[in-house]
């Protein structure tokens, strides 16, 4: 799923990721509200998830002598990290459709086929129910007006574990 902004901001998720992949020694995960980055197992760089500048993020083991290349790598993603504005950091929060549930007691969800314009409905467990984020049901919304309503009545919060 591209996003529409053309690839000029970057979530937490995809910063963890692309700091993990600049070296084998360097390690990044996300705790709390920061970034933590580890090169071997000694903690170099803290990012707080809404920095605005390289003087928001917190440097430990400054006498660590990181190899220039990584340096590099990961000062360009950070940067571009920075550059995003603060909402964009964070995923899009997603949701399903549910409908009313069955009499087996399992619920119900809406899904959608862009391609045939089909709705039908889909049982939790028995297949996959549709995930739309906020933007894709915004937009349904207003492709749809009459039923904004209806949409906005059967959204129902995705977490992260479940999708």
């Amino acid at each position: 799923v591209g996003n529409c902004l053309g690839g000029n901001s970057m979530k937490i998720k995809e910063a963890v990721s692309r700091i993990e992949n600049t070296s084998k020694s360097i390690f990044a995960w996300e705790r709390e509200g920061y970034i933590h980055i580890a090169f071997n197992t000694f903690t170099v760089l803290v990012v707080p998830f809404e920095a605005k500048t390289m003087f928001d993020c917190h440097f430990v083991n400054p006498n660590l002598e990181l190899p220039a290349d990584v340096k590099a790598q990961i000062s360009g993603i950070i940067g571009k990290f920075l550059r995003t504005p603060i909402k964009e950091r964070f995923p899009e929060k997603k949701y399903r459709l549910r409908w009313i549930d069955g009499e087996d007691g399992f619920a119900t969800y809406i899904s959608y086929t862009k391609l045939e314009s089909e709705w039908w409905l889909s049982k939790r467990g028995g297949g996959t129910s549709m995930i739309f984020t906020e933007s894709e049901l915004e937009h349904l919304k207003k492709d749809n007006p009459r039923l904004a309503p209806a949409i906005e009545a059967m959204k129902e919060e995705v977490k992260d574990d479940e999708d």
